[in-house]
């Protein structure tokens, strides 16, 4: 399992409806490779932050759209060279071209005060013709510590740090909701939690 496979599912993610999640734990892919038998599960994305004006003009103004949507994801593999892993994806909107490198740069800010940084891959976006804006996908490993923490702890506030700027993302309590279901119901496909925290 590479980047690119994360990357193809993100893009693919922003065709599909995104709905809220039902009592069900929903997810866009849950598949085992019938070649090299890498498991991999990712949740239906979830919307976050707030409605915003892309750049795609219609007759009656601009088109709104999610200021982002986030998705969780676990790999595992029988191979000792694969990533076994959980990702926390990211996919935002932005106006202009912008950088990101590999870094901790993407921020939880949880509801018990803490931040939590988390290790992104680099991006350059990709253009959205649906938006006519930029599309970044920040893939984050997010460590098997730092998942428990996310069960129990919400998240009300993500910071991404580009090179030349600084976005936050605010969560609404249904979003901390919804994103916290998400974390929670992957780690429990993955057998990762035997109960429910």
């Amino acid at each position: 399992m590479n980047l690119s496979h994360f990357k193809t599912i993100a893009l693919l993610s922003i065709c599909l409806p995104v709905a809220s999640l039902s009592a069900q734990c929903e997810f866009i892919v849950e598949d085992i490779d019938f070649f090299d038998s890498t498991r991999l599960l990712t949740s239906k994305p979830v919307p976050i932050g707030f409605l915003i004006p892309s750049m795609y003009e219609t007759i009656k103004g601009p088109r709104l759209i999610d200021e982002a949507q986030a998705m969780f994801s676990f790999t595992e593999s029988a191979r000792e060279d694969s990533i076994n892993s959980f990702f926390l994806t990211l996919l935002a909107e932005e106006y202009d071209f912008l950088s990101i490198e590999s870094d901790q740069n993407v921020l939880l800010a949880l509801e018990d005060s803490t931040v939590v940084g988390l290790l992104n891959f680099p991006d350059r976006g990709t253009f959205n013709p649906k938006t006519n804006m930029r599309l970044y996908q920040h893939t984050c490993v997010v460590p098997i510590d730092i998942l428990y923490r996310l069960s129990f702890s919400k998240i009300i506030m993500i910071r991404i740090e580009y090179e030349n700027k600084k976005k936050t993302i605010a969560l609404s309590n249904d979003q901390q909701k919804e994103l916290q279901k998400i974390f929670r119901c992957v780690g429990e496909r993955a057998g990762l939690f035997k109960d429910k925290p």
